[in-house]
């Protein structure tokens, strides 16, 4: 196990352990104090001691990450196996830990004068080697714990990353999938209306092609970003009605009532051009009679923005969750809500036979940068 995959850098685990045997030093001089035993108390067995048995849990710290991983990249449904993988391998490191602490405490007290090695020095550490393991255990449990802790965290991080990915992924996915959708639909109705306006009122005919380059432009726009202030998006409407108008002489009407300070509201890009195609397709485009649709776009309580597109078409009798998901489109606006917004958005359908189709959307008020 590398150092730089360690749960935290190996020098920060070193220091780490020292500032914590430090720290159980001064918490056994300060009882001392309270018992007014301070001349008693030995910086060998006091201090320094601790300081030794932290600093080889750090030493060994890469070795103690590669058993938990060993450990736990063999998942088990009977719990007393795991019981067994954790006693075994804490019971190595355990006494690996008490040859390398002892390696590192008797030598460095011997060469300080403070004591000398002796064969009595190897028979100590032979007789408290049974109680030392115990307590080197219940010290390699409590690192497990931490260690599969902050594991568990770091993946749980990892996966919410994923996660955040993998939806602005689908959505910017969902969204280069309405710019296909919209081109060859929307484009080839739109050059008949100009080759037929062409005959009759060049001018005309100018201004839609004027109004399909704006609408193009905007579609096409590979860099443009998955949202866009509420007037961006306003002006595409308003040059798709206008075109579609076109289309329809004398039997569209539009009508818009735009809150002036709705318009630096972040919006989804292209939220409202599938609202507005179905209630040209579904309101009016397969009758005779005139028809109109109404575009209201207003800020509400709670530092929200409301959208209704309303048409005064044949409407629906079917409940609103069947609409919802029967229509691409509608199904396609839901589901990029849903992603960008989680729970905090609003979409409902309403629509009777004989009585139109409206859709009225409620999210997040949000300007640019927030």
């Amino acid at each position: 196990m590398s150092p730089r995959k360690l749960p935290i850098p190996y020098l920060h685990a070193i220091l780490a352990s020292i500032a914590l045997g430090s720290l159980v030093g001064l918490r056994n001089y300060l009882f001392m104090m309270y018992y007014n035993e301070a001349d008693k108390f030995m910086w060998d067995r006091g201090w320094f001691i601790h300081v030794v048995n932290y600093m080889t849990w750090a030493l060994i710290l890469p070795l103690v990450y590669y058993v938990v991983g060993r450990i736990q990249e063999r998942p088990s449904a009977n719990n007393g196996i795991l019981f067994l993988r954790i006693l075994l391998g804490g019971t190595l490191l355990a006494l690996l830990h008490e040859l390398i602490s002892n390696l590192l405490y008797f030598p460095t007290i011997h060469f300080l004068g403070i004591k000398k090695m002796t064969l009595d020095t190897v028979k100590h550490m032979i007789g408290v080697l049974p109680a030392a393991v115990i307590t080197r255990l219940i010290e390699f449990g409590i690192l497990y714990a931490v260690i599969t802790a902050i594991e568990l965290r770091r993946k749980y991080r990892k996966n919410q990353l994923e996660l955040a990915q993998l939806e602005g992924q689908l959505s910017s996915a969902q969204l280069n999938a309405l710019r296909l959708q919209l081109q060859p639909h929307f484009l080839f109705n739109t050059l008949n209306t100009i080759s037929s306006l062409m005959e009759f009122d060049k001018k005309q005919a100018q201004k839609v092609v004027s109004q399909l380059g704006n609408l193009l432009r905007f579609v096409l726009d590979q860099d443009k970003r998955n949202q866009g202030p509420l007037w961006e998006e306003l002006d595409f409407i308003k040059n798709y009605l206008n075109i579609e108008q076109a289309r329809f002489p004398d039997r569209l009407t539009t009508e818009y009532q735009i809150d002036e300070r709705a318009l630096e509201a972040m919006i989804p890009t292209l939220l409202l051009q599938p609202l507005v195609e179905n209630a040209v397709k579904h309101g009016f485009a397969n009758r005779t009679e005139p028809g109109k649709i109404e575009l209201s776009c207003r800020k509400i309580e709670g530092e929200q923005i409301m959208i209704v597109v309303r048409d005064d078409g044949t409407g629906n009798s079917r409940p609103p969750e069947e609409l919802a998901s029967s229509g691409i489109g509608l199904k396609n606006v839901r589901e990029r809500l849903k992603l960008i917004y989680r729970e905090n958005f609003t979409f409902n359908i309403h629509s009777e036979e004989g009585k139109g189709f409206e859709v009225t959307i409620i999210i997040p008020f949000q300007r640019q940068g927030t």
